[in-house]
C-alpha cells in the first residue's frame, strides 16, 4: 500500500477514531463505577460509533488498494 494523501487522511482519522474509543471504554467503566446506566448507555453508543468508524475507514483504505 502506498502513502498517498486519502490514505495519510484515512490513517490519521483511524488514528483519531482509536482515541476516542478509548476514551469511550473509560466512560464504560467509569459509568459501571459510579452505577449510572443513562451514562453507561451513552458510552456503549458512542463505541458502537467507533465501530462503525473504524469499520468505514478500512473499507476506504481497502478500496484505495483496489483501486
Amino acid at each position: 500500500m502506498s502513502i498517498t494523501p486519502k490514505n495519510l487522511k484515512s490513517l490519521l482519522t483511524l488514528v483519531g477514531t482509536a482515541f476516542a474509543g478509548r476514551t469511550a471504554l473509560a466512560r464504560v467503566r467509569q459509568a459501571r463505577d459510579d452505577d449510572d446506566r443513562l451514562e453507561l448507555l451513552d458510552a456503549a453508543l458512542n463505541i458502537a460509533v467507533v465501530i462503525t468508524g473504524i469499520i468505514v475507514i478500512v473499507r476506504r483504505l481497502r478500496q484505495g488498494e483496489e483501486a
